[in-house]
């Protein structure tokens, strides 16, 4: 074009349309625009260096200009010619234009990345964006193009002296974080780390350039690994280990997933996985592309054949990106299997890292879980780890199905858990949030095994069963006695309530009693009610203690006692549990994350031939009420401190009772 002459004209047919539907439909995507103009000057750059493979150094310059709101992005690409300013930028991609707008008018979808529409991204940002360029051809001239975001445009000679292209953005009102440092090289870093050309800014260059991936496994140190994934993530402890990926059939992907530690509660968004084409980044939402557990990790995958703006329906119903899925889930797994196989005490020294993510892998993937559900290993209480199988090799039971008995740590149940060591049963360590559920899991996949936690139950290997119990003048055993005192003392109003056909049961089972417990009922509407304990011993002796047992199994009670002689007689008394209550309540706990209190409702085994519970006895025998109730209150809260922490109220509770308790002993 002539020194000084200007050409004005229009964009192609229907063009006006265009514009709209960038600013509008990528809104929430204005980052992009700088990702798009540096990967157009690393395509001219890659063109000019194909012609001219012994050019010397080739960059992308990025600058500022506060004052007159723009944004430059410079290379020494091939560059463009008037005539093909024309036809690159005006036409549009030069065809399917109108069938673009067509197509796409009424959708709600990124427009980026088709139709050689990368460019016009930047008037998502701009009033104005101008193209200065030289081309490389020889006898060229350099040409200006500048446009408004309407469909009118100019084009006049331009200033380049050297072959390239610089486009300026003229920032709007509302773009202006676009002209802060900081922003710039956060935009760099995202999008385009990894280009093969230098990015220079505020004379640094801030991309790393190559991305460790590309390079053969072989051909890569420890070290470099380690700092990769520093810079990569601006960590600064080193990744546990990691996983290099490198296949070109029957797909193209390079990357590497690096495993951190993972100590913290399960939180996939902590993670970072991010998303690559042709070294150019794209999204770090990878639910579609990789299985959620491998969320938990950090690194990056390059799939050169996924288009820059893939969308998620592409994602979820692409075969290709399937196929990608179960590679990676399976390299996975293989890679996990090998440590484990080849070196047991590493993988052991790894596990309290690595063991939310092999877990929650399990629960959530069919086919990682079918592939490492015999990886899970669990601590012992004889100090090393050892898988289901194991477990169940070194700890035969006759039990169907059989028990595994497991505890929440060393330092809760102690004494569940002594009792245990005592009489030679072995138990693993629960470390997890989720590991009610996976419990819940394996037990499905094998209904041959049941895990139970050391406080769900008393095991029977614990117990005297074969202890032949006094019995008094009244005809009354020890355990009665102490169940009765435990509960009344740790419950309120205990009422059996039975409905008009239940009662009628009762009496025709136990005909006497409907005479005997007459001056003890009440009735009111369709409903009996009896105060068992408010039964004179005399009568309960004249009812029978099936009957009056009966009686007991109606009374609703927070608090069970149960009265059962434990062979570790220094023990007072036990908090248990039911394992099914428990699990579901955890379970409801991590879903709504809702404070409740699990131990509410729950079992107190009490030792008779205990001291202390002996002491109760003598004192409630002597007519002690306050101090055996005082004593009986004191024993429940010392045996729900091995399952939970006191909350403030509680704690000054459990301390008033034992500064109480002091004062008794003389």
């Amino acid at each position: 074009m002539p020194t000084g002459q200007i050409s004005t004209g229009k964009l192609t047919i229907h063009t006006e349309n265009i514009f709209p539907i960038i600013k509008k439909w990528l809104y929430s995507e204005h980052d992009i625009f700088l990702r798009e103009l540096i990967s157009n000057a690393v395509d001219a750059m890659n063109k000019r260096k194909a012609i001219e493979p012994d050019l010397g150094e080739m960059k992308v310059v990025i600058r500022v200009n506060k004052k007159k709101k723009t944004l430059e992005v410079s290379d020494n690409g091939i560059g463009m010619s008037a005539s093909e300013i024309k036809k690159y930028i005006n036409q549009i991609a030069f065809s399917g234009a109108e069938d673009f707008i067509n197509k796409y008018k009424d959708k709600q979808a990124s427009i980026i990345g088709h139709f050689g529409l990368g460019f016009y991204s930047t008037f998502m940002v701009a009033e104005k964006v101008s193209i200065d360029s030289l081309s490389q051809r020889k006898g060229s001239k350099a040409a200006y193009w500048e446009c408004e975001g309407e469909t009118e445009y100019k084009m006049e000679a331009g200033t380049h002296t050297e072959i390239g292209t610089t486009v300026t953005v003229f920032l709007n009102d509302d773009s202006k974080q676009y002209l802060e440092s900081a922003k710039i090289i956060e935009l760099i870093e995202k999008y385009s780390n990894f280009v093969p050309y230098p990015i220079e800014f505020e004379k640094k260059v801030i991309n790393q350039q190559e991305a460790l991936w590309h390079r053969k496994p072989k051909d890569v140190k420890e070290e470099d690994y380690k700092e990769f994934y520093k810079k990569l993530f601006h960590e600064y402890s080193d990744p546990l280990f990691w996983i290099h990926l490198n296949v070109d059939f029957p797909f193209n992907l390079k990357g590497i997933l690096y495993f951190p530690p993972i100590r913290n509660q399960i939180d996939i968004s902590q993670g970072k996985v991010k998303l690559y084409c042709n070294n150019v980044f794209v999204a770090d939402d990878l639910k579609q592309v990789i299985p959620e557990f491998l969320l938990l990790l950090k690194g990056g995958i390059d799939i050169p054949d996924i288009p820059l703006n893939v969308s998620r329906s592409f994602l979820q119903n692409d075969e290709q990106v399937q196929k990608i899925t179960q590679y990676i889930t399976k390299k996975i797994a293989d890679s996990l299997k090998e440590i484990f196989k080849s070196d047991r005490k590493k993988y052991e020294t790894l596990w309290e890292d690595i063991h939310h993510f092999i877990k929650y892998g399990i629960l959530t993937d069919d086919k990682f879980s079918a592939a490492v559900k015999d990886l899970a290993v669990f601590k012992t209480t004889q100090g090393d780890y050892v898988t289901v199988e194991e477990y169940q090799k070194r700890n035969k039971t006759k039990d169907k199905p059989a028990k595994i008995f497991y505890a929440a740590s060393e330092n809760l149940q102690v004494s569940y858990l002594n009792l245990m060591k005592e009489q030679g049963i072995e138990v693993i360590f629960s470390n997890s949030i989720i590991d009610s559920h996976l419990f819940q899991h394996l037990e499905m996949k094998n209904p041959d095994i049941n895990f139970v936690r050391i406080d769900s139950e008393i095991n029977e290997n614990l117990i005297e069963s074969d202890r032949k119990e006094i019995v008094d003048a009244a005809n009354r055993t020890v355990s009665e006695k102490v169940k009765e005192i435990f509960d009344k003392t740790l419950n309120d109003n205990i009422e059996a309530s039975f409905n008009k056909e239940d009662y009628a049961d009762y009496i025709k089972k136990y005909p006497d009693a409907i005479n005997t417990l007459a001056p003890y009922i009440r009735t009111r509407e369709d409903f009996t009610h009896v105060k068992p304990y408010d039964i004179p011993a005399a009568i309960r002796e004249k009812l029978g203690s099936s009957a009056f047992q009966a009686l007991l199994d109606r009374a609703v009670m927070t608090i069970t006692t149960q009265v059962k002689y434990l062979k570790a007689k220094n023990i007072p008394a036990m908090v248990v549990f039911n394992e099914f209550m428990r699990r579901f309540q955890e379970m409801n706990y991590i879903y709504q994350q809702k404070d409740f209190d699990m131990l509410k409702n729950h079992t107190l085994i009490v030792n008779p031939e205990n001291e202390i519970i002996q002491k109760i006895l003598n004192k409630y025998e002597d007519n002690k009420l306050e101090e055996a109730q005082l004593m009986v209150k004191f024993v429940h809260e010392l045996a729900l401190l091995e399952q939970k922490s006191f909350n403030g109220s509680e704690l000054h509770s459990f301390i008033d009772k034992a500064n109480k308790i002091l004062t008794m002993i003389t």
